[in-house]
C-alpha cells in the first residue's frame, strides 16, 4: 500500500491541466510566433495563443492576427504557433 500512494499522487497530478500562458518569442512587424506548452489543452492553448497574437499586430501597424501553422518540439512539450499579421 506504501508504494501505491505515490503512484496514485503522480496519477493525480498528470490529470491536472496546465494554464495556457502564451509568450511572445518572435515578432518581426508582419509575423507573431507565440509559444504554448504542450500540457495544456490544445483548443485553450490556441485560443489564448490567438489572442495575444492579435494583442501583438495590432500595437504594430496591422490590424488582425490570422493563424498559419504550428511546430511541436518534443524535446521541450512546446508548441510554437505562427500567425501572419494583415491589414
Amino acid at each position: 500500500m506504501r508504494k501505491a500512494i505515490p503512484l496514485f499522487a503522480l496519477a493525480a497530478l498528470a490529470a491536472c491541466d496546465i494554464a495556457a500562458n502564451p509568450i511572445v518569442s518572435d515578432f518581426n512587424g508582419d509575423s507573431v510566433t507565440i509559444i504554448t506548452s504542450q500540457l495544456t489543452n490544445r483548443e485553450e492553448a490556441l485560443a489564448a495563443s490567438t489572442a495575444e497574437a492579435q494583442r501583438i499586430c495590432e500595437k504594430g501597424h496591422k490590424k488582425r492576427a490570422e493563424y498559419v501553422s504550428t511546430r511541436a518540439n518534443s524535446n521541450t512539450y512546446e508548441n510554437a504557433d505562427l500567425f501572419l499579421c494583415l491589414n
